[in-house]
């Protein structure tokens, strides 16, 4: 009996810690996911690149942070006005992708994250890296879509990928206006709080208004 009484015990702090954590987890995630949702400095991005990446290392075992840092490091890519820079921005934002990827295999979001680091390679040199790199991009959108078919986030950056490409590299405006519709109809029936992504509605939207226009 005193054994059980020791290993109850035991189990209700241990119970009671982990609740504890989860909700400390919670709330650092909810404050900085709704900040990072209204960011727009480059300042405030690199804050929040840094929050989300000490609370990785303290939720060892979610990816959701590292996939925010990641975002955000590909947002300082694509933002660095020092082309010699933004490699190295890239370069922790594919970092903290494949850590994502190791937490939570054949996710569409990292994959959508991966695209995007992609895609911010191209600033370096548009010319020279344009078809390499928009040809990994558009891979990971479309490993994105097989993953999870109804991504509005693979859909809204497939779509400005299909919409600015010349045709002779994948661009077809036709398919760019399906896809955002497709992805408006989405982002209209998904939730807009909590911590999971909800970004690219107001993309989504901006497409659909030019598609409408023509």
């Amino acid at each position: 009996m005193k054994t059980n009484l020791i290993t109850l015990a035991t189990l209700l702090i241990v119970s009671t810690s982990t609740l504890a954590q989860s909700d400390k987890y919670l709330k650092a995630m909810e404050k900085n996911v709704a900040t990072y949702d209204t960011a727009r400095s480059i300042p405030t991005i690199q804050s929040l690149m840094g929050a989300f990446g000490r609370i990785a290392q303290a939720e060892k075992t979610q990816w959701l942070p590292y996939y925010y840092a990641g975002m955000c490091a590909t947002s300082m890519a694509n933002n660095e006005p020092d082309k010699a820079r933004v490699d190295g921005w890239a370069d922790q934002a594919e970092a903290f992708a494949q850590k994502a990827d190791s937490l939570s295999p054949n996710n569409s979001e990292v994959s959508v994250l991966l695209a995007t680091v992609h895609f911010a390679r191209i600033n370096v040199d548009f010319m020279g890296r344009g078809p390499k790199y928009s040809a990994l991009g558009a891979d990971a959108l479309q490993r994105a879509l097989q993953q999870n078919p109804n991504n509005p986030r693979a859909m809204v950056v497939l779509a400005q990928l299909r919409n600015t490409a010349p045709a002779g590299f994948g661009g077809d405006k036709a398919v760019a206006c399906q896809l955002a519709q497709k992805a408006k109809a989405i982002y209209e029936t998904e939730p807009q709080t909590g911590i999971q992504p909800t970004w690219g509605r107001g993309s989504a939207k901006r497409l659909v208004t030019m598609c409408e226009s023509k």
